[in-house]
């Protein structure tokens, strides 16, 4: 890494105002290491994204907030050529993780100089491109619940999704994947790229991130009480071992179903169905680590 000039993307509102508390120790840390920092914050995720696709290759760009900052930065970064860092200040920093990121956050801003970089893969679904997981059933009432929450911290997901256990249900969809259509009858339908969303949860525990490949676990119809079990084990994976769940692999994913379920990735609302969903392999430069 022989860059020595960073812009620090901030969505000051991320994490319920935690990126905007750390905005200052952020700038600071980075500075002490011999950064020249341009802080810029955009006023909506399409301005992120342009922002870094307006960008060069040489370019990087460090985003304070979640997983839905550094997903629209990604985007744009995927077409310019850009270098993207992580710097987790939203609620749950799932792609963090993903990509190592266990330190505190002053920790990484420090360790930026000495990071390594490799390349992933980013999604696409409705021609919104994201870095975690897209999905659509009780993920789409769960996140509602979450982003209208006034908690904050990774605590809002495990809220949100005990109260969407008791506020959805089964629902019948149609999956072409990879050219082979099947109807299911499923609680949700997730297809993930990292795999992980919601403070912690191992929606699709395979998935690997440099495979060029989505990983989709369907979550069939089962008993309400059954589904709350298969949900608990989500935070460790187990939960694909469960009776009615499987996991596959695919390039691309069709969606159609309901037409009142939003379809949601890295944790916004980004349409309804019918969706497809695709992936570009190795199509994002992340410094992490």
């Amino acid at each position: 890494m022989t860059a020595r000039s960073v812009t620090l993307v901030v969505n000051p509102t991320a994490g319920g105002g935690r990126a905007e508390r750390l905005r200052t120790p952020v700038l600071d840390a980075l500075r002490s290491t011999g950064w020249d920092v341009t802080e810029v914050v955009p006023g909506s995720a399409a301005e992120a994204t342009a922002l870094a696709a307006a960008a060069g290759p040489d370019d990087l760009f460090a985003t304070l907030g979640g997983d839905g900052l550094l997903g629209a930065v990604a985007s744009g970064a995927m077409e310019s050529g850009a270098l993207v860092a992580p710097l987790p200040g939203g609620r749950g920093n799932d792609f963090a993780r993903a990509v190592g990121i266990t330190d505190g956050i002053l920790t990484v801003a420090k360790g930026l100089p000495t990071a390594t970089e490799r390349r992933v893969d980013i999604g696409e679904v409705a021609g919104t491109r994201f870095l975690g997981v897209a999905a659509v059933g009780y993920d789409s009432v769960a996140n509602r619940i979450a982003n209208e929450s006034r908690l904050r911290g990774p605590l809002v997901y495990t809220v949100g999704g005990v109260k969407a256990v008791f506020r959805t249900r089964p629902r019948r969809f149609v999956l072409t994947v990879d050219g082979r259509r099947e109807e299911v009858e499923a609680w949700n339908v997730a297809v993930g790229n990292s795999g992980r969303y919601g403070g912690g949860i191992h929606i699709c525990p395979d998935a690997v991130l440099d495979d060029g490949q989505l990983d989709l676990v369907v979550t069939g119809r089962t008993s309400r009480v059954a589904f709350a079990v298969t949900e608990l084990q989500t935070f460790s994976g187990k939960h694909v071992h469960r009776p009615g769940v499987r996991s596959s692999r695919a390039r691309t994913v069709r969606i159609e179903g309901p037409s009142d379920l939003d379809v949601y990735a890295d944790g916004d609302p980004i349409g309804r169905l019918p969706v497809t969903v695709t992936v570009h392999r190795e199509a994002v430069r992340i410094l992490a680590g």
